[in-house]
């Protein structure tokens, strides 16, 4: 069986990293200015910051200030350059071990749905057939620069783990928006995201900002691998992930799988910063609608796939958590 996760950065605020944008923004307008475009940047950001909450689509917005090709580009990398910086020294705060929760989340996550939930999860993965032992291979696409996942389970090559009688294996961690290490990729998901009218059909500018074309220019096969993964998956798990229109070609290839033969499973969790508490487990019907409605239109799932065995949703859980948090009442 193919497991495949879809995670965002979700993932490295279970571990208690500081990485959302608002985090950066501090620290960001503390660096020094190198021009007028990033002066103003800045400037919109401070004035502007609830605009700013999702940085890809404010990027494309405030394209419509900018006066030039060569002044965006000039923008651009310094807004690049100072969030990778700020990431890399962000996630060396702390150190990361190989820590065996975090294993056996990313191999058993079943564990974390209800337990009806259960039941359909484990019910799919017996179809499958098995000679002297199962092989479920997983595989990670990561909308992270950070290499908090790797440090976690201790990835650096295929490995492989015996957990009862089924052989798991890590097989691929792809980071589709590069790495700290190298380019990372701040943009939209298509021409319709940018707000100037001229940039629409700059080549030069799109190949900065339109994801799928940056990847391209890049001469990285990051969007075919996702593709690849996506397409050969049978289990498919979003976590950590804000579902947001900046990668709306990755959702249409997630439904696209959900329509095609072969039938996947797809595993949302779904964070909620007020939980549920045990005494009050009927609440927990409300909720569930509520995160698969959001789940449906982010994705813009059709209604015929829309189906209660086939779509499970982990609410607010403590997968991928070092440690287990403390149960907060509503």
């Amino acid at each position: 069986m193919n497991i495949l996760y879809i995670i965002g950065n979700g993932f490295d605020l279970a571990q208690g990293f500081n990485t959302r944008y608002a985090d950066f923004y501090k620290y960001y307008q503390k660096c020094a200015s190198p021009n007028e475009a990033v002066k103003q940047l800045k400037r919109d950001i401070k004035e502007n910051a609830g605009d700013w909450s999702d940085m890809e689509l404010a990027l494309g917005r405030f394209s419509e200030k900018v006066n030039s090709e060569s002044e965006f580009s000039e923008m651009y990398f310094d807004l690049s350059e100072r969030l990778s910086e700020y990431l890399s020294q962000e996630t060396k705060t702390k150190q990361l071990d190989r820590t065996p929760k975090i294993t056996s989340d990313l191999f058993l996550p079943f564990r974390y749905l209800e337990p009806l939930d259960q039941r359909f999860y484990l019910a799919y993965s017996d179809k499958f057939p098995s000679d002297k032992q199962k092989h479920n291979h997983v595989n990670i696409i990561t909308l992270n620069y950070t290499d908090t996942i790797e440090r976690l389970v201790g990835f650096s090559k295929p490995n492989s783990t015996l957990v009862d009688n089924t052989v798991y294996s890590i097989d691929t961690i792809c980071h589709r928006h590069g790495t700290l290490d190298d380019t990372i990729l701040i943009g939209v998901n298509d021409e319709q995201q940018i707000s100037k009218v001229s940039f629409k059909e700059n080549q030069a500018v799109k190949n900065l900002l339109v994801k799928p074309m940056a990847i391209d220019a890049m001469r990285s096969d990051n969007d075919l691998v996702c593709k690849e993964l996506i397409g050969r998956a049978n289990v498919i798990i979003l976590f950590g992930v804000s579902l947001g229109a900046t990668d709306a070609c990755l959702w249409k290839d997630v439904v696209d799988r959900m329509g095609s033969p072969g039938k996947p499973l797809l595993l949302y969790f779904h964070y909620s910063s007020v939980r549920i508490p045990k005494s009050r487990k009927q609440l927990l019907g409300i909720k569930e609608a509520e995160a698969r409605e959001f789940l449906y239109s982010r994705l813009k799932m059709p209604e015929e796939l829309q189906d209660n065995e086939r779509v499970l949703i982990g609410y607010d859980k403590d997968i991928f958590k070092a440690k287990a948090g403390k149960e907060k009442t509503s």
